[in-house]
């Protein structure tokens, strides 16, 4: 029997002569456009079957019929659908990849890859990642949205080949809504714990994104309290001295500087052998205008690193005031 290449879309190719009861599957196929009009009766039966499972529908998607009706009612050489006509366009497109971009490869391996339906589409009717359609959930309805479509995808799909529900997804939307709504996207990120709770990924971007928001909107007291509470719950490893010293730079740009003075002591405290952590701290005392400190920040970080150029600099210029 001949092999033909698995498409993107469940193909509307199939036969039979009236929309009313007639023999199925029927001796002879109609208005094939793609596919010969030799195929097969059980190969092109067995190729659309594959096309439904691939995309997680039905024959109605792309045919003229209803929905659990004998399948020799349906109407197959109607090309009305739009699916259908697109799905014309996807088996042009596979084959084209198959037999020419594909063929044409260097070293091919045996047997060769090929493009199939469940390439893209994983048994989703439309190939988009889980990132574009949660964007767009917030896009068009907020956070309660997106929320609502995480849980409701993670429920359908979870544990099948259609999205990633690991810990990247939710973070890379995060960062994306971070732009414009920080609490939301700490909310998303809270969620990717909830989801990824063995990720220590998930709870490192968690952790810095709920007590940037703590200190950002509540001040120091606060901001404290959450880190204290998260370091509890998530464990030293969550807050890496690279973490906490960008949040400690990000409050100080955006005029905070008694806030970044205490994440930036937080780092210190946690890695107090680190140069970088007490030269950051000289900077943000230097920006607040407690120069004694700053020194004795900058003094610390040039003990521990003789060759910290930077903090020699700023010394020379600081005891020069």
């Amino acid at each position: 029997m001949r092999r033909l290449s698995v498409v993107a879309l469940p193909l509307a190719l199939t036969a039979g002569s009236t929309p009313v009861t007639a023999q199925w599957p029927p001796e002879r196929f109609e208005n094939l456009r793609v596919l010969p009009d030799t195929i097969p009766q059980r190969e092109l039966i067995d190729l659309m079957a594959g096309f439904t499972r691939a995309l997680g529908v039905r024959c109605s998607h792309c045919h003229m019929g209803e929905e659990g009706a004998p399948l020799s009612t349906y109407d197959f050489p109607n090309d009305e659908k739009p699916t259908k006509r697109k799905a014309r366009e996807m088996l042009r497109m596979v084959q084209a990849i198959n037999g020419q971009h594909l063929a044409g490869l260097d070293d091919r391996a045996d047997p060769p890859v090929r493009v199939q339906c469940v390439t893209c589409h994983g048994g989703r009717t439309t190939p988009r990642q889980l990132e574009d359609l949660l964007l767009l959930a917030y896009q068009t309805g907020g956070l309660d949205s997106t929320l609502a479509a995480y849980r409701t995808l993670r429920e359908e799909y979870y544990g099948r080949a259609a999205y990633d529900f690991g810990s990247v997804p939710l973070t890379t939307v995060a960062a994306d809504v971070r732009r414009s709504s920080l609490a939301d996207a700490t909310a998303l990120l809270a969620l990717n714990v909830e989801m990824n709770p063995n990720s220590a990924f998930a709870k490192r971007e968690h952790g810095r994104s709920a007590i940037w928001l703590a200190f950002r909107d509540q001040g120091v007291e606060a901001g404290n309290t959450r880190y204290r509470a998260l370091r509890e719950a998530y464990g030293q490893a969550a807050f890496p001295e690279f973490n906490l010293n960008d949040l400690g730079y990000a409050l100080l740009r955006t005029g905070k500087p008694a806030e970044a003075i205490a994440v930036f002591e937080l780092n210190v405290d946690a890695f107090p052998q680190s140069a970088n952590t007490h030269d950051s701290l000289g900077e943000a005392y230097a920006a607040a205008g407690d120069i004694p400190r700053a020194i004795a920040s900058y003094e610390k970080s040039l003990e521990l690193n003789p060759r910290n150029a930077n903090a020699e600099a700023k010394l020379k210029e600081l005891k020069g005031r």
